[in-house]
C-alpha cells in the first residue's frame, strides 16, 4: 500500500506543476497578448459574442481559435467569460520564436 501512496503522490505533485506552468504561461500572455493567435477554453458563449476587435478563426464547443487586433485583447475574452487562453502556435503553445 505504500507505494500506491507514493504513486499518488507523485501524481498528484506532477499535476500541481503542469497547472503553475499553464497558469504562468496564461499569465504572461494576458500581459503580453504577443502571439499570432490564442486558443481560448470554455469561450463565450457563441462566436457573435466574441469581444470587438476579435476575429474568430475556428470555433469548437470546447475552445476556440481567435486573432486579436489590439494587445489587450486576451484581457478582453478574460473579461467576456473565457476560463483560459493561452498562445496558439502551429508547433504548439510552448513553442516560443521571438519575430
Amino acid at each position: 500500500m505504500e507505494w500506491t501512496r507514493r504513486i499518488a503522490r507523485t501524481g498528484v505533485t506532477a499535476l500541481i506543476i503542469l497547472c503553475a506552468v499553464f497558469m504562468l504561461f496564461a499569465g504572461i500572455f494576458a500581459a503580453t497578448g504577443e502571439a499570432p493567435a490564442a486558443m481560448v477554453f470554455r469561450p463565450p458563449g457563441s462566436p457573435a459574442s466574441l469581444p470587438d476587435g476579435v476575429k474568430l478563426l475556428r470555433w469548437g464547443s470546447v475552445f476556440a481559435v481567435v486573432r486579436g487586433e489590439s494587445p489587450d485583447y486576451v484581457r478582453k475574452l478574460y473579461a467576456s467569460g473565457a476560463i483560459l487562453v493561452l498562445p496558439y502556435r502551429k508547433s504548439g503553445c510552448l513553442a516560443y520564436r521571438p519575430a
